[in-house]
């Protein structure tokens, strides 16, 4: 019974964190466990750091591909949506169905695209 209930805190803990979304134009830390990555992850933990996507052309645009190509994804489920500028969505995995939180933060005037992912 204890470890049921402990593998259901670890799995709400991952989707219903408090460490989420956009604050002073970066996203919030991993925080203090393995199960996290960032692209803005140096100035809270560098371990968890993962470089940031790359992308061509306008930001309008490629926000408006992401979110196609999320739209027409199996198992994805947009949780928060902020038009040109943030993301945050739920991927399941496909056999077991665990929940991994992903955000995507377009910052103005860049070419890239911070990243978070917790699973």
């Amino acid at each position: 019974m204890e470890t049921a209930l402990g593998i259901f805190m670890i799995c709400c803990m991952s989707v219903l964190s408090p460490f989420s979304g956009v604050k002073d134009g970066e996203l919030q830390g991993c925080p203090p466990s393995p199960n996290c990555i960032s692209s803005q992850s140096w100035k809270y933990n560098y371990i968890h750091m993962v470089e940031p996507l790359i992308y061509k052309g306008e930001r309008s645009l490629a926000f408006q591909k992401l979110k196609d190509f999320i739209d027409q994804s199996e198992n994805i489920h947009i949780d928060e949506i902020r038009e040109q500028e943030y993301i945050r969505l739920t991927y399941f995995t496909k056999v077991f169905r665990f929940p991994d939180q992903v955000e995507l933060y377009f910052p103005k005037d860049k070419s890239y695209i911070q990243i978070r992912f917790n699973f």
